[in-house]
């Protein structure tokens, strides 16, 4: 009788320590086939955009280099879009502007980015390159539009990082107000979720909020003990949960739609090694987008430049 009970009490405490051991590491297990989720570097450090990601339907992404601040000219510095395969290989995209921030593509693969003035706040640009490479500007949206999201029926959302607003532009160009709200002011990073809303986070506050059909706006949550001012690079939905990036805290956060806060990447210390979720380190994250198809988020780096990837 004794050789069995010590066998079952020995299979206990195998059992118990097999859990606290998966329990310990859980954090790191997101994706399929129970392999641990890696953040991996595309492309290293001669990448040159730091600013604005979005990944195209079949793959492609798009960088925008929103530059470093030149005392000289009292400015940003950044000129161009970028184009980079999922390889990969980059080739502009479009250059020539002013501080080039975010980027979306709609249904008849027109590409939209912000090209800002950064010397008044006055007003930014929304430029529209066609398929054959052709540019033209779109929209002037007062204020500093930031952000971009795009619907179903090809109107394009910009955040504003100058007004507590979020500006509505058809595809023909005309601009409107969709919602105001004082939260709104300082708002870089949109997405639309699974119910259509419009969610948007504030770079200064770190606070995300949810923008209804109504344009009702509605806090979501906040994320705490972060550098006020400077708190949250950008934002995407994937997967119906949020994930931004810490600028300054060098990490990824994921917030669910119903407000709980994490850190799903990122040592918190400035560095851009490669590995596991909770092992890897970034250094001041900043774009971000996904590929919903190929399940692959994509960050950019305003600190050490790089493309990161964390394939699901």
């Amino acid at each position: 009788m004794i050789k069995p009970n010590l066998f079952f009490r020995s299979g206990i405490a195998i059992l118990v320590l097999a859990v606290l051991l998966l329990s310990a590491c859980i954090k790191d297990f997101h994706g399929q086939g129970g392999k641990p989720v890696k953040v991996k570097t595309l492309v290293g450090e001669d990448f040159p955009a730091n600013d604005g990601l979005f990944v195209a339907p079949d793959g492609t992404i798009f960088a925008s280099n929103f530059g470093v601040f030149d005392q000289a000219q009292g400015k940003y510095n950044g000129t161009t879009v970028y184009e980079v395969s999922r390889k990969g290989d980059i080739t502009e995209k479009a250059t020539g502007f002013e501080a080039p921030m975010a980027g979306v593509t709609d249904s008849q693969g027109n590409f939209y980015f912000t090209n800002e003035n950064n010397n008044d706040l006055v007003s930014g640009v929304l430029v529209k390159i066609a398929p054959d490479g052709s540019s033209s500007q779109l929209a002037e949206i007062p204020g500093w539009p930031s952000g971009l999201t795009i619907d179903e029926e090809d109107n394009i959302y910009a955040a504003n990082f100058a007004l507590p607003v979020i500006n509505k532009i058809t595809p023909d160009g005309t601009v409107s107000t969709f919602a105001t709200d004082d939260r709104l002011a300082g708002c870089v990073g949109i997405d639309i979720d699974k119910y259509g809303n419009l969610v948007t986070a504030n770079f200064s506050t770190a606070d995300f909020l949810s923008i209804d059909a109504e344009a009702n706006v509605s806090l979501i949550a906040t994320v705490p003990n972060v550098t006020l001012g400077f708190a949250i690079g950008y934002m995407t939905i994937f997967e119906d949960a949020i994930y931004a990036t810490g600028i300054s805290e060098h990490v990824i956060f994921k917030i669910t739609l119903d407000g709980e806060i994490s850190i799903f990447a990122g040592t918190g210390e400035n560095g851009n090694s490669d590995g596991k979720l909770s092992k890897a380190s970034f250094s001041s994250p900043n774009g971000i987008a996904a590929d919903h198809r190929r399940r692959i988020l994509y960050i950019s780096q305003y600190g050490i430049p790089g493309l990161r990837k964390i394939k699901f």
